[in-house]
C-alpha cells in the first residue's frame, strides 16, 4: 500500500464521523506516521509546534481513528495496522455478483408493500456501507422475507450473495467453514473469524444470516447466546467493529448484546425494528376473500397489529369457521386461540421472572404504564436497574411497546397475557397456593365501584366463573374460602403483598359473609 492509499483509508474511515475532508494537520499527523518521523521532524517539516502536535491535536486524531477503525491507533502501529486492510472500497467499481447462493431463503415472488423499509435498508447497505444491520422484530412480521426482498433488490451490487439460516443451530466452526469456503471461490478451509473477515474485505459479499435468535438464552435477560453458542457473539462484535468492504444483514426475533452495544444511528452497526405491514395484511384478507366493511378489517389487523403470519392463522380461521365474515368472528369475542396462542407460548415462556412479572402488571393496567408506576407495583420488590434493564430486554423482544417513557402490550398479546395470568390465578386458588394472589392486583383498593371496569370485565369475571364452576354451590365455595384464608394467615407475606386486599374484594364479589374471618393478624394497610 502507497501513502496515497493509506490517506485514502484514513479518510473514508472517518468521513461518516466528522463529515469533512482531513485537515492540513491531519494529513500531517498521518504522513509522519506513515514514514515513521519523530513529532520534532514533523513540527520541522509542517510548521506545527512539537507540543501541539505531540500533546494537543495527535492524542485527539488518534482515539478518533482508533474509535472508527476498530483497534488502538497510534504514530507508532498506523503504517502495521493500515497495511492489513485492503484499499478504499470508495474506488472500486459496481462488481457483477460473481456467486450466490440462496439456501433456505424464502419465496417472495409475491412479496408486498415494505417500501420505507427498502429504502432505508437500501440506504444503509449501498450509501452508508454498514457492516452489521439486524432486522428484529416479533415472530411473523416478515423479517426473513423483507431481508431476502432486499438481497434480491441488490445482488447486482455484491461480488458474493449468500444466505444462511441459522434455525438448526449449527456450530460457529461449521458456519465459519461454509462461509469461508464459499466466499473464498473454494480456495479457503480454515473455519476462523479471521478468515472470514480477510474475504469480507476482499470481496464485496452480502451475507444473509436468518433466525439469529435460536442461538439466544432464554430465561434471561434478552440477547444472550446460549453455552455453545457463545462465540457467536465475538464473530458478530468482529464484523461490526473492523473495517470491511461486505455487509452482513441478522434478522431475529430478539436483538442481540453486541449488536446493542454496536449500534450506532449514523453508524456502521444498525438494527432496523420491523412492524407489520398494512399492505400484506389487506392483501391477506383478500387472497382468504374475508369479508367486512373498512373499519372491520382495521379493527382486525389493528388488534394484532398487521402482524402478517398472524392474520394468516386468523384468516384461515375466519373462513373455515365464520364463513368468511370478519364481523361474525370479531363479535365471538375469542381472538386468541389454538396456533396464536402456541405462537405465543414459544415466546412468553422464554422471559425471565421479572420479565413475566411485568408483563402480568401490564396486563393488569391495561393502559399506558410508567416506570415509577411499575416499580410500585411489583411485589417483592426490585430494584429500578432491574426493572429498567428487564423493560430494555422487553424491548428487545419485540414484546412491549413504548411511547414518552410509558410502556404497554400489543392487544392481541395483552389478551393472552390477560388469559395465562387469569388461568394461574384459578390453579392457585383451587389448590390453594397463592404467591400470584399475593403478588398480583385483581384489585388495589378497597372499594368495589374503585376498580376500573376493564379490570373487572377481563379478570375478575372470568376468574369467578372458572372458580364457580368448579365450586357450584355457595356452601362450597364459602368452605373453600376458608382453607384460602388459612393459607393467607400462615403465608410469611401475609402483612404484605396483595394477597388480603384480593381476598376481601373477591369476598365482597362472591357476596359472601365477611364477619366470619377473623382480620386482627393483618396489617390492612394501603400500600
Amino acid at each position: 500500500m502507497e501513502f496515497e492509499q493509506a490517506l485514502e483509508v484514513v479518510s473514508l474511515a472517518l468521513n461518516r464521523e466528522i463529515a469533512r475532508p482531513l485537515t492540513e494537520v491531519e494529513v500531517a499527523l498521518v504522513f509522519g506516521a506513515w514514514n515513521k518521523l519523530t513529532y520534532n521532524d514533523l513540527a520541522a517539516r509542517s510548521g506545527y509546534s512539537t507540543n501541539y502536535l505531540q500533546r494537543d491535536i495527535g492524542p485527539k486524531f488518534w482515539k478518533l481513528l482508533s474509535d472508527r477503525l476498530g483497534r488502538q491507533v497510534n504514530k507508532t502501529n498506523l503504517r502495521s495496522i493500515l497495511s492489513q486492510i485492503p484499499p478504499p472500497i470508495a474506488d472500486l467499481p459496481i462488481p457483477k455478483p460473481s456467486a450466490t447462493d440462496w439456501g433456505e431463503a424464502i419465496d417472495v415472488s409475491s412479496f408486498q408493500g415494505r417500501v420505507a423499509e427498502i429504502e432505508k435498508l437500501t440506504h444503509w447497505i449501498i450509501e452508508d456501507r454498514c457492516r452489521l444491520i439486524a432486522l428484529v422484530g416479533m415472530g411473523g412480521m416478515g423479517k426473513s422475507a423483507l431481508a431476502t426482498k432486499v438481497a434480491q433488490l441488490l445482488q447486482g451490487q455484491f461480488q458474493f450473495v449468500l444466505w444462511r439460516s441459522l434455525r438448526h443451530r449449527p456450530s460457529l466452526e461449521t458456519l465459519l467453514f461454509d462461509l469461508v469456503f464459499f466466499l473464498s471461490n473454494q480456495q479457503d478451509v480454515e473455519a476462523k473469524p479471521e478468515r472470514l473477515l480477510y474475504w469480507l474485505q476482499t470481496h464485496r459479499c452480502l451475507v444473509i444470516l436468518d433466525n439469529q435468535d435460536t442461538l439466544l438464552q432464554s430465561g434471561d435477560c434478552a440477547g444472550y447466546y446460549q453455552s455453545d453458542f457463545a462465540h457467536y457473539s465475538d464473530l458478530f462484535r468482529l464484523l461490526g467493529e473492523s473495517l470491511h468492504q461486505s455487509c452482513i444483514l441478522l434478522t431475529s426475533r430478539e436483538k442481540s448484546a453486541e449488536v446493542g452495544r454496536l449500534e450506532d444511528f449514523n453508524g456502521w452497526v444498525r438494527s432496523l425494528s420491523v412492524k407489520g405491514s398494512l399492505e400484506a395484511s389487506w392483501a391477506l384478507m383478500d387472497s382468504w376473500q374475508l369479508t367486512g366493511t373498512h373499519t372491520e378489517k382495521h379493527q382486525l389487523c389493528e388488534f394484532y397489529r398487521y402482524n402478517p403470519l398472524v392474520l394468516k392463522m386468523v384468516a384461515a380461521s375466519i373462513q373455515n369457521l365464520f364463513d368468511g365474515q370478519i364481523s361474525s368472528f370479531l363479535k365471538a369475542e375469542t381472538l386468541v386461540f389454538n396456533g396464536i396462542r402456541r405462537f405465543l407460548d414459544q415466546q412468553f415462556e422464554r422471559l425471565s421472572p421479572v420479565e413475566q412479572t411485568i408483563m402480568y402488571w401490564l396486563a393488569i393496567h391495561q393502559e399506558w404504564t410508567t416506570i415509577t408506576e411499575l416499580q410500585m407495583d411489583i411485589v417483592p420488590a426490585v430494584s429500578r436497574a432491574c426493572l429498567l434493564e428487564s423493560l430494555e430486554s422487553l424491548t428487545w423482544r419485540s414484546l412491549i411497546e413504548q411511547r414518552s417513557g410509558k410502556y404497554t402490550q400489543q392487544p392481541f398479546v395483552m389478551e393472552y397475557v390477560t388469559d395465562c395470568l387469569v388461568q394461574q390465578l384459578v390453579t392457585e386458588l383451587l389448590t390453594v397456593q397463592l404467591s400470584g394472589l399475593n403478588r398480583y392486583a385483581l384489585f388495589k383498593t378497597m372499594i368495589l365501584d374503585n376498580i376500573p371496569e376493564s379490570q373487572i370485565r377481563l379478570i375478575v369475571q372470568p376468574l369467578m366463573k372458572q372458580l364457580k364452576h368448579s365450586l357450584p354451590t355457595s356452601q362450597m365455595l364459602e368452605q373453600h374460602f376458608q382453607l384460602i384464608f388459612s393459607a393467607l394467615r400462615c403465608t410469611p407475606v401475609a402483612t404484605g403483598g396483595y394477597g388480603i386486599y384480593n381476598f376481601i374484594n373477591l369476598c365482597q364479589y362472591l357476596q359472601l359473609d365477611l364477619t366470619q374471618f377473623d382480620f386482627s393478624a393483618f396489617n390492612i394497610s394501603c400500600r
